[in-house]
């Protein structure tokens, strides 16, 4: 049998950075082959080069075992499909119009018809056994439609090869299954497909074969049923990695005075009568399935938005908008680091100094700042060669450790930390963990919101449980076990 792709003794280096070094991935027709490794390991810089965004400084590409030359249009000619991590829609337009976006159908004398735009529309949902309505709004749909959306895209007549990076990871646990019955429709239409994950429950319960890369490197090849969660993660990181509550929480902090409370707030249809409090030195999670309000909550907290009834206090006083609740010591972590919380352009040290410049009358970065930042990088284990250098050359463990390392550097009172870890690798959620257990005993109030059930039972004191706007349960962090949260949010 031909491999549908081959990457033959691929190298690619960037100024100071050696990303890949001599790498190998073949992928079969009708097959699923997962690509792992930890964050900065070479695998979005693989990808690119899968999908002609990025030109080999040296090593082969074949497709159906013939050698090209790869360009983002090249790529697609030959049937490579890339589905992003980041959402890649016009939620403006129609499910219909999203679903062709990439290739807007004609008719015989060339134009675009509305017969000819659902037809091709429909056969797209059809092929991957999807029910949606052609005529919505995308922005009416939830996260976990948009993402099969975008695979439904994806998979036309012409596909050869999709790749999925991160394809689970803005997605609710109950809505993952969904997730696997497409991309097996997928797989049946005879398409390779590469999947990118950290979730090795992923690989193991998806994947037929898996690759993994270490620094750059190809380290291991094989088939999924023939090894075990363990020896991947060995194979990943050289050594067992392990998350449990007991390591995570180490020494107990002591929950102290009120930090937050929140007292019948209302946004919308979004949080209807919520009431809670947060105390110093406490983690508190806020979690539901997506669309449950437990986001707003924590957007209630950090000043983002104001509630449209009730109140949200913090330390007593009422904090509205961002810049004032920064001023009065309210960090926020929002999910999207991307575009909501980096400027990936600007440098590692300006990342870093953001809200320095925020809460006080500082413009620029001074000189002076310098060991102040690189004593941040330290502190928080940035791998950065150049604090000079554009954040988006970090891994993204290290991006979300540059936005923690920005709020501990103006010693933020309050932390609220939106899906924390999404997208990071084992040990980088291990290091974010101690991180924010370490604030909870320093005294600090850190509000999380999760719906990694593994994540909320290994760092919560106390776990909300939210759903249709409403506080629906309360937990302590050590009862929170994943029967019990799937329980409460169902209502049951």
């Amino acid at each position: 049998m031909t491999a549908t792709l081959e990457l033959r003794h691929i190298d690619k280096s960037f100024p100071g950075v050696r990303a890949l070094s001599d790498v190998c991935l073949t992928v079969d027709p009708g097959r699923i082959h997962a690509l792992v490794g930890e964050n900065g390991a070479g695998k979005s810089t693989l990808i690119k080069v899968a999908a002609g965004a990025l030109r080999p400084d040296d090593g082969e590409i074949l497709i159906d075992g013939y050698k090209v030359d790869l360009s983002p249009r090249t790529a697609r000619t030959h049937g490579i499909r890339v589905v992003h991590q980041e959402r890649q829609v016009a939620p403006t337009r129609t499910v219909a119009e999203n679903l062709v976006l990439d290739d807007f159908p004609r008719n015989r004398l060339g134009l675009v018809t509305q017969r000819s735009l659902r037809k091709a529309a429909q056969e797209r949902l059809d092929r991957v056994g999807l029910d949606l309505d052609l005529d919505a709004p995308v922005a009416m749909l939830t996260v976990a439609q948009m993402q099969m959306l975008e695979i439904a895209r994806a998979v036309d007549f012409r596909s050869k090869c999709v790749i999925m990076d991160e394809p689970s990871a803005s997605l609710h646990h109950s809505e993952i299954g969904q997730l696997f019955d497409v991309v097996r429709a997928v797989r049946e239409h005879g398409i390779a497909i590469i999947y990118i994950s950290h979730h090795l429950d992923e690989v193991m319960a998806l994947a037929d074969d898996y690759t993994v890369l270490r620094n750059g490197r190809h380290v291991a090849t094989g088939r999924v049923p023939d090894t075990t969660p363990a020896q991947l993660v060995a194979t990943i990181f050289g050594s067992a990695v392990s998350i449990s509550r007991e390591a995570v929480i180490g020494e107990p902090s002591t929950p102290r005075d009120i930090a937050v409370s929140v007292s019948d707030a209302h946004f919308g249809d979004a949080v209807r009568g919520v009431s809670l409090t947060v105390r110093f030195g406490e983690v508190l999670v806020i979690t539901g399935a997506v669309g449950s309000g437990a986001s707003q909550v924590g957007q209630l907290i950090a000043g983002v938005t104001a509630p449209t009834d009730g109140q949200v206090l913090v330390e007593g006083m009422r904090v509205r908008g961002r810049r004032l609740a920064a001023k009065a010591g309210v960090a926020f972590l929002p999910a999207d680091r991307k575009r909501q919380g980096l400027m990936l352009d600007r440098s590692v040290a300006e990342n870093i100094n953001l809200a320095d410049f925020a809460v006080s009358s500082k413009t620029a970065f001074a000189p002076w700042a310098r060991a102040q930042t690189l004593e941040s990088c330290r502190e928080l284990s940035i791998k950065v060669s150049d604090i000079g250098a554009p954040v988006r050359t970090l891994s993204g463990g290290n991006q979300q450790r540059v936005i923690l390392a920005r709020w501990l550097k103006v010693h933020s009172v309050v932390m609220v930390l939106d899906e924390p870890t999404v997208g990071v690798d084992i040990p980088s959620k291990f290091a974010i963990y101690s991180i924010i257990r370490g604030l909870a005993r320093d005294g600090v109030a850190v509000v999380i919101i999760s719906t990694e059930y593994q994540e909320i039972h290994s760092v919560a004191d106390r776990v909300i449980v939210m759903c249709d706007g409403e506080a629906v349960g309360e937990l302590a962090g050590n009862e929170a076990t994943e029967d019990r949260l799937f329980d409460l949010e169902l209502g049951s």
